[in-house]
């Protein structure tokens, strides 16, 4: 149970790794999705970048099982970038964190974190959290809404 923040931490969460993004000249967009989507799963395509390498590919997270990327939308073989053994404050990376793996090359693990939950480690709800605080000091009109 994430709380009441949650929605509002998962949002601040994905607008700061789109903006990790922006800063190393890769444009993420939301994934569309139907109606019975989850609010806190987060879904972005990486709509351009150098060398177009990441084009197409996209970038996921929900709380069970953190980052992971696929090669297209209809890729049903992801990987993970926290494996099976995973600790709770992995399925939270910085963002930073996020992009240098993506861009390193470095697929991850075809295995999910198993048995893992964000609740069972105060640092990951704390670092999550935090991203819904960051996100209310911004003075900039966020692009993304919450149902992106």
């Amino acid at each position: 149970a994430l709380g009441s923040d949650a929605v509002a931490a998962i949002h601040g969460y994905r607008l700061e790794v789109v903006d990790e993004a922006r800063s190393r000249g890769l444009t993420l967009r939301p994934v569309p999705t139907g109606a019975g989507s989850d609010p806190i799963d987060v879904r972005l395509v990486f709509a351009d970048g150098p060398g177009g390498l990441l084009t197409g590919q996209v970038l996921t997270w929900g709380p069970a099982r953190g980052w992971s990327i696929a090669r297209s939308v209809a890729d049903a073989a992801p990987r993970y970038l926290a494996g099976p053994l995973a600790r709770p404050v992995e399925l939270v990376p910085t963002p930073a964190e996020v992009l240098d793996r993506v861009v390193s090359g470095r697929r991850g693990s075809t295995v999910p974190p198993l048995d893992v939950e964000l609740d069972d480690e105060p640092a990951a709800i704390r670092r999550l959290l935090g991203f819904a605080t960051a996100r209310r000091g911004r003075s900039h009109v966020d692009t993304l809404s919450l149902s992106a």
